[in-house]
C-alpha cells in the first residue's frame, strides 16, 4: 500500500504563528480614540489575539487595542465576535513610545491613563 505523504512546507507557510496564553490589561480605541472599552488579552500572537471584554460592543471592522503592559498598540481588524470575546488580527504594532504624531499621542495617553504606576 503506497504511502501518503503531503508537503511539510506548504502546510508550515499556513499554518498560524502559535498564540502564548496570558492575562494582559488591554484598552480598545476607536473613533480616533473618542471611544475606548477596557478589554483583557487572553492569548497573543505576532498575527492575532483572542480578547474578552466585559459588554457587549458593536465594533467597526478597524481598531486600535492597546496592550497596557507592554506599551504597544496594535492597529487589528475584527475577524470574529462571540459575545463577550472577539478574535482580531494584527494588521501593525505602533511602539506607543516611538513617534509623536496625533494618533500615537493619543493613544499614548489612554495607554498612560491605564499603565499601572
Amino acid at each position: 500500500m503506497p504511502s501518503i505523504t503531503r508537503p511539510a512546507a506548504r502546510n508550515a507557510t499556513r499554518k498560524p504563528p502559535p498564540r502564548r496564553r496570558v492575562l494582559l490589561g488591554g484598552l480598545i480605541v476607536y473613533g480616533n480614540g473618542a471611544f475606548t472599552c477596557d478589554c483583557t488579552f487572553r492569548n497573543l500572537s505576532s498575527a492575532g489575539a483572542r480578547i474578552a471584554v466585559k459588554q457587549l460592543l458593536q465594533l467597526p471592522d478597524h481598531f486600535y487595542v492597546i496592550n497596557v503592559h507592554d506599551g504597544v498598540a496594535y492597529f487589528s481588524r475584527l475577524v470574529w465576535n462571540d459575545g463577550l470575546e472577539i478574535g482580531i488580527k494584527i494588521e501593525s504594532v505602533v511602539q506607543l513610545n516611538a513617534r509623536d504624531d496625533y494618533l500615537t499621542s493619543r493613544l499614548k495617553k489612554l495607554w498612560l491613563s491605564k499603565a499601572p504606576g
